[in-house]
Formats: C-alpha cells, sequence, structure tokens
C-alpha cells in the first residue's frame, strides 16, 4: 500500500510540476514533426502495451527487474492439519496412537498426495503461534476421501510432539527436485480472481502476463506456460503495480494527470 500510495503522489506531482515544460516539449516536438501522445503522463496504461512510468517515478518506487533462469526446484508445500480425538473419552488432553504417538489429520489435492509417501518426514508448526518451535511428523497413512467437499486425499500424520487435542497445525511438505525448468522468483508471482501473473517487460512499459505454475517453494516458482528462458520479469513491487493498475482501470483513464 506505501508503493501505491507513493506511485499516486508522486505521479500528481510530476505532472503538476512538468505541465507547462511538458507543453513547451508537445509544441517543439510538433514543430519537429515527431510523435508526442503521452509526453506529459507520469502513469499510464496502455492497451497491449502495459503500464508505463515516468523515469523518476519508476525510480523513485523502486522497481525491480531479473531474467527468466533455468534452475531445480525443490517443491515444497504445506497442508492444514488437526490433531484428532483418539478411542478415550476425551479428558485426556491428547489423543495417543498405540505406539504413545499424536495422529493429526487433514485433506489434500490428488496433485500434492501423488508427492508424497507413507513413512515420508514432514514439519509440524502451531497454527496459532507465530514463530512457533518448528516439530517433525512422519506420514502415517495416505487414502482416498470419500468426501470429494474435503478433498480428494485425507492424509494422517503422526507425530511424538504431545499437542493438545483438537490443536490446528501447519504441516510443510518437501519433496526432491527435478529436471531444471523456468523459474522466477516468489515476489515476481501475482495471483488475482483470474489466475497467476507476472509483469513482463514490453520496451518501456510491463505488462501484466498470464502464466502457468508448476512446482514451488519459499524462494521459486516454476513457469510451465506463459514465459521463457531470457524474458525479463518485475521481481518487486508487483502488488503495488496490480494495485495502480486497478486503479486506472477503475478511473477509466489512461494516466494519472486525467489525459
Amino acid at each position: 500500500m506505501k508503493h501505491v500510495l507513493l506511485i499516486l503522489t508522486a505521479a500528481a506531482a510530476l505532472s503538476a510540476c512538468g505541465k507547462q515544460s511538458a507543453a513547451d516539449n508537445e509544441k517543439q516536438a510538433k514543430s519537429n514533426g515527431e510523435e508526442t501522445e503521452g509526453a506529459s503522463e507520469a502513469v499510464q496504461l496502455k492497451e497491449g502495451h502495459g503500464l508505463g512510468f515516468h523515469p523518476k517515478l519508476k525510480k523513485a518506487i523502486g522497481i525491480e527487474i531479473a531474467e527468466v533462469t533455468e534452475e531445480k526446484v525443490a517443491p515444497e508445500f504445506t497442508v492444514n492439519l488437526h490433531v484428532i480425538q483418539g478411542a478415550d473419552t476425551g479428558f485426556r488432553k491428547v489423543s495417543l496412537t498405540s505406539n504413545g504417538g499424536v495422529e493429526a489429520n487433514g485433506w489434500l489435492s490428488a496433485e500434492k498426495a501423488s508427492r508424497i509417501q507413507t513413512g515420508q518426514e514432514v514439519t509440524l508448526r502451531s497454527d496459532a503461534l507465530t514463530g512457533s518451535e518448528i516439530e517433525t511428523g512422519v506420514v502415517k497413512r495416505l487414502d482416498k476421501s470419500p468426501y470429494a467437499t474435503l478433498g480428494d486425499f485425507e492424509i494422517v500424520v503422526e507425530t511424538a510432539t504431545p499437542f493438545d487435542t483438537g490443536t490446528r497445525l501447519v504441516a510443510t511438505f518437501h519433496t526432491p527436485a527435478g529436471d531444471a525448468v523456468p523459474v522466477v522468483p516468489r515476489s515476481a508471482l501475482l495471483k488475482t480472481a483470474e489466475g497467476w501473473f507476472v509483469y513482463t517487460v514490453n520496451d518501456d512499459f510491463f505488462l501484466r502476463t498470464s502464466v502457468k505454475v508448476g512446482a514451488m517453494n519459499d524462494k521459486l516458482v516454476e513457469i510451465t506456460d506463459g514465459l521463457y528462458t531470457g524474458d525479463q520479469i518485475v521481481t518487486t513491487p508487483v502488488n503495488s503495480l496490480w494495485m495502480a493498475e486497478l486503479q486506472l482501470l477503475r478511473g477509466g483513464k489512461s494516466c494519472t494527470c486525467g489525459h
């Protein structure tokens, strides 16, 4: 939000202070037969081109650019679990298995289930505590769920940590990396109601481009369609660019100065 306010405030300032000089430049350019469209715009949204920024504004908001590279991605994903009740009457604080462990279950998609095996180690933390200690567990069962609304598969994780019955956990799964694939930094990825996007460099503009994603972890995201190795993309501040684009779209204008 900070960057969005900076974009709009700086754009207004640039438009106001540069109005007269821009007009003079336009007159001079016209006399020389040059194209002047958009010369006085601090921020603009041009169909087929994307977002354009005045050089000073671009520097002020700290836009960073990187190339799409090929790397191996070790997929990482999380699943929400909760500690289930044991065979007791519920007065005990933890749900113990026959081995003295605690069981927690949850539901996940078939795609995620295909990357998990019984006996696989998993890291656990309580979702109620920010920065809570990391515990370990093991995948005990992975069964096809009869309830489609809950997910395709039910997973049961066993841990020796004495979590209270009903405790909600976040389980993080790490799987081996495959072949080298086109990747972008996680920070470059934008998720909207329409799907996944990145902002690609399109001459002097930044064009929001639809992409399909594959494996991801906390640093990298595999791109399966929409980008090629060597393409240039914005890595930050992506969400701020999206907010600025929405502002221009909702305002029905091509730039903040009303032209």
